[in-house]
This record gives structure tokens, sequence and C-alpha cells, in this order.
């Protein structure tokens, strides 16, 4: 068996195009090979921000050969009567490169039909790749890719050489002048000749003797282990952030991992403003005192060159100064202004053309908040911190810090007012409003940060909708979705007994002076918006996704409606439950053909045991039906239902409903109407898959 080898060399590519890169060549060999017909055993891919390779083990040499059928005309215009080839069937067999030996009649489905076989010889391996891997190269899906010098090849960066073998040799194709050979690049500043490669296992060999680790994981297991042993012999606590490390893994070819440190003076600053400086802006891992628990004065970065007279670690401690420098600055000057004067200045910035500034997008959901607390009946006091943190919480957009930091939003509004000696439930608050920011990330703790971060996504959301902002697709700029879901997981994670459509009318209402739109539309686009999400995180802990269609439509309250979906999926798939069901549709369409909606009957009317018997059991179960309705005790209420199964059966086989008698028949079909609210209380039967 054979194998192909390719290597793309290249000026250094971002670190998050080197997973898109290496993903792509393997989807992308994987489909041609099975579009081909060829066979493999393995395919390895891997790179580094100046390399991307893919390595294909257990090559045939070529494709299988094939023998196809080819269907022609009918034999009665194949063949004359005396079973002799026609023109038409010559003509055929000449236009489809068919021998004429091999024409014979079949009998199909649809009558006699002539056929003919036609040997196809498969194409050697390496002609499929010759032709083909070039193309794989260039639809490299990047961001972004740039031109240079001359050349009409895009790519990330520059591209400097390929390797291209097919075992050992060298399988020839060219990119806009650059020729496929047998040479690649070491490290840049520590290997400066040609290596020539005659053999994959001598590619991986050659480069790590040139300071090169093609393989992602070995970098990764080398940095990790650096930055622990560094660490330790320092007495202090890394946080080896796994984003952090894949970045720094993709921004390497040769780990040189160096510590570093910074005056104890900056340590008065807030943690996140060190951390976010550290981690975000410089790539660095920042550590903790092992004792304190709090962020230290060192850190460790990852270079990419072997430090020569310790001017890694000055270069990054002068990088790192400047900006504390700048963010000890920015937090001195803005603790002298208050949050309060911050607000008035949000009546400058635009949140959204048509739906005003920032100032009046915190009035709407600091009102909607307001009605919050009324609908959770809070104290005046919880209200007046809640009035409080809806009115601050947006005020540290104005501020030196986040306007040279942006992720410290929330962060620098809560560490300013308690600066300024707001309570504590206020400081907190402010920051907690942007929670959850992702899925599964924590929610609130204060009652303040829970309402107020209710209020700001609902209020983004009925914005949005009533502007025509509506995702499509990937296309979310405002992250609507995201904050559909926040609202949801706060919701749940507070146990709220809230009426999510009041809330929506509350959010369109305050929006009604500022644009104008259907809103009876907006409210019933936006609630089954919201509802959606929340039918994918009820599937997601395990409720069937037929189950939540049943219940969606019964309330408002996502609580409720959670345990209602719980009880159906528990429920579903036994024998009772499928029979009852079915029993739910018959009579949905027995009422459907109808146009049959009234309820009211008279039981004195009954002339069959069976429905009079339906009827008592239904009135013996009633009481405690109604008494788990209230309790909310969705599974014991299915049970009562589910036991009137037998006399539900026993009335389809001993009752017509349609007679003649108009009096009989609508009584019967208000019966059965009369029946079925009591399942409609449970959930939509009919869109239960069985």
């Amino acid at each position: 068996m054979s194998y192909y080898f390719l290597e793309i060399c290249s000026e250094e590519i971002p670190a998050d195009f080197v997973n898109v890169g290496i993903d792509h060549l393997v989807s992308s060999f994987e489909k041609l090979l099975s579009d081909s017909k060829i066979s493999y055993e393995d395919i390895l891919s891997d790179g580094t921000p100046r390399r991307l390779f893919v390595w294909i083990k257990g090559l045939p040499d070529k494709q299988p050969d094939i023998e196809e059928e080819v269907m022609g005309p009918p034999a009665s215009l194949a063949f004359d009567t005396d079973g002799n080839l026609t023109t038409a069937a010559l003509n055929f067999a000449k236009a489809k490169g068919l021998p004429i030996e091999s024409l014979r009649k079949i009998t199909t489905p649809k009558g006699d039909y002539l056929s003919g076989k036609k040997f196809i010889a498969g194409k050697s391996t390496r002609e499929i790749l010759v032709e083909h891997v070039p193309r794989i190269i260039q639809n490299i899906p990047f961001k972004k890719t740039m031109r240079w010098g001359d050349k009409n090849f895009r790519f990330a960066r520059p591209v400097k050489s390929f390797i291209s073998l097919f075992d050992n040799e060298v399988l020839p194709f060219e990119i806009d002048g650059i020729k496929a050979n047998n040479f690649t690049f070491g490290h840049r500043f520590h290997s400066k000749n040609e290596i020539i490669v005659s053999h994959p296992e001598d590619y991986f060999k050659k480069l790590s003797e040139h300071y090169v680790i093609v393989e992602r994981n070995r970098r990764k297991e080398k940095i990790k282990s650096e930055i622990l042993s560094i660490a330790q012999k320092n007495n202090v606590v890394v946080d080896i952030d796994d984003e952090l490390l894949n970045t720094v893994t993709n921004l390497v070819e040769y780990p040189f991992v160096v510590l570093g440190s910074f005056s104890e003076d900056f340590l008065k600053l807030p943690e996140e403003v060190l951390i976010t400086s550290m981690k975000n802006h410089q790539k660095y891992f920042y550590t903790k005192n092992r004792n304190t628990g709090r962020v230290s004065n060192l850190f460790i970065g990852v270079s990419n060159t072997r430090p020569v007279n310790d001017n890694i670690r000055k270069g990054y401690e002068r990088v790192l100064r400047a900006r504390l420098k700048d963010a000890a600055f920015f937090y001195e000057n803005d603790k002298n202004i208050p949050l309060s004067a911050r607000v008035e200045e949000l009546k400058k910035v635009i949140y959204q053309e048509k739906l005003g500034t920032s100032y009046e997008k915190m009035e709407r959901f600091r009102s909607l908040a307001a009605f919050l607390a009324e609908e959770l009946k809070l104290d005046s006091k919880q209200k007046d911190f809640i009035d409080k943190t809806a009115y601050l919480c947006k005020a540290d957009l104005m501020t030196e810090m986040v306007y040279e930091f942006p992720e410290l939003q929330g962060v620098m509004g809560r560490e300013y007012a308690r600066v300024q000696g707001e309570d504590e439930e206020v400081c907190t608050g402010i920051y907690e409003h942007y929670l959850p920011r992702f899925s599964g990330d924590q929610i609130p703790t204060t009652i303040s940060g829970t309402l107020v971060s209710i209020a700001d996504k609902i209020d983004t959301i009925c914005g949005c909708f009533s502007i025509g902002l509506i995702p499509t697709g990937n296309n979310d700029p405002y992250a609507l979705r995201r904050n559909a879901i926040g609202v949801l997981q706060i919701i749940r994670g507070k146990g709220f007994r809230l009426d999510l459509l009041r809330i929506i009318e509350r959010s369109l209402q305050l929006l009604e002076n500022k644009v104008t739109f259907d809103k009876q539309s907006i409210k019933s686009s936006v609630i089954d918006f919201i509802l959606q999400r929340f039918k994918q995180l009820l599937i997601s802990d395990g409720c069937d996704p037929d189950a939540v269609d049943a219940v969606l439509e019964l309330s408002h309250d996502i609580l409720k409606l959670e345990k209602m979906a719980k009880a159906l999926t528990d429920a579903k798939g036994s024998d009772l439950f499928t029979s009852v069901a079915q029993s739910y549709k018959r009579i949905s369409n027995i009422l459907k053909k109808a146009q049959h909606t009234n309820t009211i009957f008279d039981s004195k009317l009954f002339q069959q045991s069976a429905e009079k018997t339906l009827f008592e059991r239904i009135n013996g179960i009633s009481s405690d039906f109604q008494l788990y309705l209230e309790r909310e005790d969705f599974n014991k209420s299915l049970e009562l239902l589910l036991t009137l199964e037998p006399y539900i059966n026993k009335f389809f086989d001993d009752v017509m409903v349609m007679v003649d008698d108009e009096v009989i028949r609508n009584n019967r079909l208000s019966f059965l109407g009369f029946l079925k609210g009591y399942f409609d209380k449970i959930g939509n039967l009919s869109l239960i898959n069985q």
C-alpha cells in the first residue's frame, strides 16, 4: 500500500486559522477519496502557524475498475422481428462506447429494454491527487485571505513551498508558480536552511531537530508541563485556561516558557483588570498566590524564540507594564466621576438608530424591571435596589477603562459603585445584570441583578423584533438567541412563577412611544421565538420533542410547561398512553370534521350504557384531577386520565356518534368535546408521535 504526504509551508498564519486549515484538509481528502472510491487506512493532519500537513496512509495504486451497465431504448426498437440488433441499437452502442457483444435484452418492471456493459478502467491514485490537490489547497475557508507579489493565488499568508510526496517520490503540481517539491523550512529564527524530506517519518524527525514541533498536542503538553513546573518552583497557582492554551499552542512552532513579573503597586487594581490585561490582551497566563488565592504579580508567557540575555522576559514585562500603567491611570480618573453623572452621558450614545439612545434603552428596561418586581411582590427595599441597579448598570460604558477594555463592562461598574459607596446589592447587581453571558454560564445571585438582567434582555429581544431585526440562519447581530436562553436560564434557575406573555406585552408597551409596529404580530413572534429556545433546552434535558410541542400552547409559565412536558415524556411509550392518544386523535378528527366546538351536553340524553359509564368515570376522577392540576402534579393528573382508557374504548365500540337524530348526535359530539377538554389541560395529544 502507498501513502501521500502534503505540506503547505507559509508565513505565520493567525492562531485561529490553524485549526480551520487542518480540519479542511482532513474533510476534503476524505471526500475526495470517498467520491473517487479509493480506500485508505488513515488520514493524519496537524500543523503550526507556519505549516499545515496531511498524511494519508494505506492508499492503493489506482481506483478499482468498474463494469457499468447502461440502459438503452425499449427492446421493440432495439431488435427486429428476427431478434437482430437494429440501427437504433447500434447507434446507441456507438454513442455510449459499448462493445457490440455486450448488448443484450433485459426484462425490467417497466418492460423489456436493451442493455450493454461498459468497462471503465480505474484512474491511478497519483493522477487523481495531482488533479485535485491544488483545488483543495485553494479552497481552505480562511476568514480572510491575501495575494502577494504578482500572484493571483490567495491564502491566509504568503506560501513559501509545498511538499508533495507519493511513495517517497515528488508528486508534481503547481499553483501560481509555486511548484511542489520535497523540501521545507525549519523554525524561522533557529533554522536557516532548506530541509530535504524523503518520507513522512523523516519529516517529523528533521523538523524536531530544527526547532519545530509539528503536532499540536505535543506542543500543548510541553507548554502545560513547563507552566506547572514554573508555578510550583515559585509557589504560585496557575489557571491554565484551555482556550488560551489552545491559542498560544497555535502561535508557536517551538514553545519557550518564560516567567515574568510586574510591580506589586499594580495589585491595587481590580483583579479583573489585571487578568484581562494579561490573559486577553497579552496572551499570558496569570498566577495566584497559593496562600491567599489573590492574583500575584507573577505571570507566565510563551515565546516562539529562545530567550537570549533575558530579552524575552524584559520585553514581556515592558509591554505589560505600559498596559497596566494605562489601566491605573484610567482607574484613578474614573473613580472620581460619580456613576450617576455617567448615566447622563448615555443620552449622547446611540444604542440603535430606530430604538434610540442607550439612556432610552435603560429607562425602558428600568421600568420593565419595576414591573417584574411588582409581579413577584417584592418589598419596597428590594424595589429600590432594583431601580438603582437598573439606573446605574450601563454607566460604566462611558468610563475610560471600559472604552479601553470593553470586556470589563459590568466589572468596572461594580468596582466604581463600591468605591463610591453604593450598597453591595447594587454593586453586585450592576455586574450580574450581564449574566448569563452564554449557555451554561452562572446566573445572577442578587435579586437586583436577576430582574435587571431579565428586563434588559427582554427589551433587547422585543426592540429588535419591533424594527424587523429578527435572527435568520447564523445572522444574529444583537445575540437575541443568547438573550432568550439567558432569560430562560434565570427563570428556571430562580424558580420564578412569571407569565412570559405579560412581560413581553409590558416591554412592547414601553416601546410603542419609540417605534411603530403591529403589537399583536410582534407579541406572537417574540413568544414563539423564546418558546422555541425553551423547547431546545427541554430536549437537551431529556424531554421528547413531540411532548414539548404538545404543551407549548398551554401556558406562558415556563416552570409549568417544563413539568407538563416531563410528565408526557414519562408517560409516552406505554400501551395505555398509546391507546388513549389514538382515541384523542380520533375524537379531534370527529369534532373537526363535524365542525363542532360546543362542550355542553345533557347526560339525560345518553342512550347507551357505555356513554353513561364513561360519564360516571369522568365524574369519579374529576375532583382529584382538578386537585392534582392545582398542585401541578401532572404525572398524577395524567395517571387519572389514563384510567379512562377502557371506558373510552368501550364507548367507541358500542356508541355510534354520527347518528341521524340531530339532537342525539350533537349531544354526543358535545360529550366528546367535554372529554377532550380534560386531556387538553395536559397537552395536545394529537401532536404525540406513536
